[in-house]
């Protein structure tokens, strides 16, 4: 089964006015349109990724990548702000999977999840994990997803490349998902980072491609 993996397309990220912009997000937007119609029009499943942050003490081991808690970032994606919520262009019926403070799973509630996204007919429903760091995998949820939906190819795309971007597509890699990052659609924080992250992404199996080869 292939899907479409958003990683992070939140405004705090992909607007100028954001709180953790990403450098050129705003190019993309158009691509990241494209791609989401496409999935919906042909019944492809959209899964993916968003910051939710709280910076209250009960989360502070969890994000520590934030500067109230000695990290690099400014608070971004905080609970209930406008800059946690997903760009126009990407929004669908959103169903949102939380990382739960216990790491608990609840299973019925990711199952009944799964059934609505993967047989949403008009595929206009998006099954969504949060995360209080940028790895996707440190949500226990997003880890029994896989172990109950047999995924065999994604399709990547969203922010930030050098960050959430790469930690998805290597942890999806290493679970023997065929990645395909949509390199048009993607951004990265600096430059130097950037180049890393695709080397590192390739070397662990990623392919390439563009918007175009894949609306094809």
């Amino acid at each position: 089964m292939r899907v479409f993996y958003d990683v992070d397309t939140q405004n705090d990220f992909m607007n100028k006015n954001g709180a953790l912009y990403v450098p050129g997000a705003e190019s993309i937007k158009q691509n990241l349109k494209k791609l989401t119609e496409f999935a919906r029009k042909n019944n492809i499943p959209i899964i993916g990724s968003v910051d939710r942050h709280f910076g209250t003490l009960e989360y502070k081991e969890r994000e520590k990548e934030l500067q109230r808690w000695g990290g690099p970032f400014p608070d971004h994606c905080m609970d209930g702000t406008q800059g946690a919520k997903k760009i126009e262009e990407t929004s669908c019926d959103e169903i949102y999977i939380a990382h739960r403070l216990d790491n608990r799973v609840d299973e019925t509630e990711l199952i009944r999840a799964i059934y609505k996204v993967f047989k949403d007919k008009r595929g206009k429903k998006g099954l969504f994990f949060e995360k209080q760091s940028y790895d996707v995998f440190t949500n226990p949820a997003f880890c029994a997803f896989f172990d109950i939906v047999k995924i065999r190819e994604a399709v990547v795309y969203g922010v930030a490349t050098d960050y959430c971007v790469k930690a998805a597509v290597l942890g999806m890699q290493k679970r023997g998902i065929q990645c395909y990052v949509v390199v048009d659609a993607i951004k990265g924080v600096s430059p130097d980072t950037t180049r890393s992250a695709l080397e590192e992404m390739v070397n662990a199996g990623a392919k390439f491609v563009t918007t175009k080869q894949v609306l094809k």
